[in-house]
């Protein structure tokens, strides 16, 4: 059975950096910094972090990703 409250594997590594303060580039996380924070498969993590570089969400710094202006807006949006 499908769980309605369970939230989309980008929403949640969105929230994990979020809780990690991965905001900006000096706050910048590894990859397996964000699998240890996030609990999520490599896979798993390849995929949000994809979608969410997509959606500009999310920034590179070279092998590190940080929430964007506009992410931070995102999870802003959640929590009020």
């Amino acid at each position: 059975m499908y769980d309605i409250y369970e939230l989309a594997p980008s929403m949640r590594l969105l929230i994990a950096m979020h809780n990690i303060s991965s905001v900006d580039p000096t706050t910048a996380k590894s990859l397996d910094e964000l699998k240890i924070a996030s609990g999520m498969s490599e896979p798993e993590l390849q995929n949000a972090v994809r979608e969410l570089l997509s959606y500009g969400y999310v920034e590179s710094l070279g092998a590190a990703y940080y929430l964007s202006r506009l992410g931070i807006c995102v999870i802003r949006s959640v929590y009020t």
